[in-house]
């Protein structure tokens, strides 16, 4: 009796191995198949497809947190703003300094209006990568915000940055044509617009003069000097 019991129990283990080994490779296939159609599809530019590849293998491996950032970046290229910022938001509690995630996220809700929570995640993705692009990103939503203060302030320490003296941007001339301009150009315009609104108009056309002195052909400063009634 005691022989035909471990007889039976053995058998039994055997099964359910067996049946584990089968579930493990069938998965494994299921993955490989659903990662061939995300790179399938990304390589002719089918973002559709690549998002449901991604969904698939979420299913199929849903501790591999990796793939919100995928489906973020999907999402902000199908300019599917609300979605980008959730998505962000769900891989940023995994990941709180993915840079890429919260460059994502921010410029999201910059699209959708929620300059508030924008500045706090370009705040937060300047102190991780102190990049002088991204301080820019935060004096804008400052200055949208009307923090003119806390945006002045950024400016002089933007300004201070040894890569602006060395940079170039693309912006608009006046016939609307896209020219390279000093980095710095730009920052002295952004100045003026934040002296303008805090009502120091003489400051502000010292910043527009200064602007335009090393990029003579920018529009924004010049319109700015000379705005229309």
């Amino acid at each position: 009796m005691q022989k035909f019991t471990q007889r039976i129990l053995l058998t039994i283990t055997f099964t359910i191995l067996v049946f584990n080994f089968s579930s493990i490779a069938q998965n494994e296939d299921a993955v490989a198949r659903a990662k061939a159609k995300y790179n399938a599809s990304i390589r002719f530019n089918d973002f559709q497809v690549a998002k449901n590849a991604v969904y698939d293998l979420m299913v199929l491996e849903p501790n591999n947190h990796s793939y919100l950032d995928s489906l973020a970046y999907i999402y902000f290229e199908f300019s599917q703003y609300a979605s980008a910022a959730l998505v962000s938001r769900e891989s940023l509690k995994r990941n709180p300094n993915n840079q890429l995630v919260l460059q994502i996220g921010a410029k999201s809700l910059d699209q959708l209006g929620a300059l508030d929570q924008s500045l706090k995640m370009y705040q937060k993705l300047y102190t991780i990568s102190d990049d002088a692009f991204v301080l820019y990103e935060v004096i804008q939503k400052q200055y949208a915000l009307k923090k003119f203060d806390d945006a002045m302030i950024n400016t002089e320490l933007l300004l201070g940055k040894n890569i602006v003296n060395g940079s170039n941007v693309y912006a608009k001339d006046a016939a609307g044509n896209e020219i390279e301009v000093p980095f710095k150009a730009v920052i002295l315009n952004m100045q003026g617009l934040i002296a303008r609104g805090k009502g120091d108009e003489e400051s502000a056309k010292k910043y527009f003069k200064n602007s335009l002195s090393i990029a003579p052909k920018y529009a924004l400063p010049q319109e700015n000097l000379n705005p229309k009634e």
